[in-house]
């Protein structure tokens, strides 16, 4: 499951998952956010994973459709998630996509990790 949660600002996109993450979850997500990529040169995301089963073959390719295109116009990813694993795995995919800015934080930092998305260059 996926579910879109409130941001204070518009050029950020929040999610929380939980469980495994499905084909349906993915579509109506990506419908979501697809006029931010539109409004603003450059969004953050910040992705809160507390209890992640992993994600579906058809789901992971919708993703990277849909992501793949985009990863220029995202400048920052911030996961929280007390799993170590997820941690290691951000790292890897920082140094996979070096124009995204990826750090983890854990899940008592949520603050922390919405104060460091906002921490613009002025882009938009």
């Amino acid at each position: 499951m996926i579910k879109l949660l409130p941001m204070p600002a518009d050029y950020l996109v929040g999610i929380e998952v939980k469980g495994k993450i499905e084909k349906d979850d993915i579509l109506p997500l990506i419908q979501s956010i697809r006029p931010k990529f539109e409004k603003h040169e450059k969004i953050a995301v910040y992705v809160e994973l507390a209890e992640w089963e992993g994600i579906s073959l058809a789901a992971l390719w919708e993703d990277l459709k849909f992501g793949l295109p985009h990863v220029r116009a995202v400048s920052k990813k911030a996961v929280v998630t007390e799993n170590k694993w997820l941690t290691h795995a951000v790292e890897w995919a920082d140094m996979l996509f070096p124009g995204v800015e990826a750090k983890t934080f854990p899940l008592h930092e949520k603050e922390q990790a919405l104060e460091w998305l906002m921490i613009q260059d002025d882009e938009d």
